[in-house]
């Protein structure tokens, strides 16, 4: 059985339709807001908590209608965020015939690709998916790893990524970098992270 391959994208500029204005549209706009993409939002009615991040991003195109499907036309991805199985399977057939992927909230069959719980810590993230079938269980995982590292890390963790790049541009010797950089990671995991790097004794 295959699985799914894990990937970040570069939504920059792309145009992407969500479907759909509740609960489920409003956990998917921000990393679309974050993504730089260009967004379309269809839908009959906006929720308050998505009326109120319309409200502070003017940029996102919105039209107060049911979706058509010549609305796919054109987009790079296509977020379904409906409860309307049968839609979603009509929507996925329009968006393959035209080589669009498409991803339905709740629906894995009708999805090319999922999203994930993501943990945002500076310049490190970290996406959690069960590929569609159980997000309570990615939402446990993401909070486990958000105890392992608290917000206060974040600028631990952009001091290491400056330290990495200063040390590329003074240190060309690769092993000596490689060894410094290791150093710093054994740090950073003993003091912050306050994980052991002893070896188990037996």
């Amino acid at each position: 059985m295959s699985r799914k391959y894990p990937a970040f994208l570069n939504l920059e500029n792309k145009n992407i339709l969500l479907i759909g204005g509740g609960k489920v549209a409003f956990e998917k706009l921000p990393h679309l807001i974050d993504s730089g993409a260009k967004i379309t939002l269809i839908t009959l009615e906006a929720c308050k908590e998505v009326a109120q991040v319309l409200e502070k991003h003017p940029e996102i195109k919105v039209e107060y209608r049911s979706v058509e499907f010549s609305d796919l036309q054109g987009k790079t991805l296509v977020f379904s965020a409906t409860n309307d199985s049968d839609l979603n399977a009509r929507l996925t057939d329009y968006a393959h015939s035209w080589k669009i992927w498409i991803n339905c909230a709740d629906d894995p069959s009708n999805c090319d690709f999922y999203s994930a719980a993501v943990l945002d810590r500076g310049p490190v993230r970290v996406a959690i998916s069960t590929e569609g079938n159980f997000a309570g269980l990615s939402g446990v995982v993401k909070t486990t790893l958000e105890e392992l590292i608290p917000d206060e890390h974040e600028e631990e963790l952009q001091e290491l990524m400056r330290l990495r790049k200063e040390l590329k541009s003074i240190l060309p010797d690769s092993e000596k970098r490689k060894k410094i950089l290791k150093e710093l990671l054994r740090a950073l995991k003993e003091d912050y992270f306050k994980i052991s790097t002893e070896p188990k004794r037996i």
